[in-house]
């Protein structure tokens, strides 16, 4: 989806929440309207922000991808 490699607006988190919110919406609305089954971050405040904007995908810590695919965790769409 376009916006893949976009930024959460974690960057101004604290100083402008509503920047990082209309940036976090930006990227879950792109990859929501592109049939995205999920959003895979390496950042833990890309899933913070994006979790807390109201993804309407799931949106997962890579780890939690690792540990499913390992089989060490049952299911990494619960929160």
């Amino acid at each position: 989806y376009p916006m893949r490699n976009e930024c959460c607006g974690g960057y101004v988190a604290l100083e402008d929440p509503e920047s990082a919110k209309k940036k976090s919406c930006a990227v879950t609305s792109s990859a929501a309207g592109h049939g995205a089954d999920a959003i895979v971050t390496a950042c833990p405040l890309c899933k913070y922000n994006l979790v807390k904007a109201g993804s309407p995908v799931p949106v997962i810590y890579f780890t939690e991808l690792l540990a499913e695919a390992l089989g060490v965790k049952e299911d990494f769409h619960a929160e």
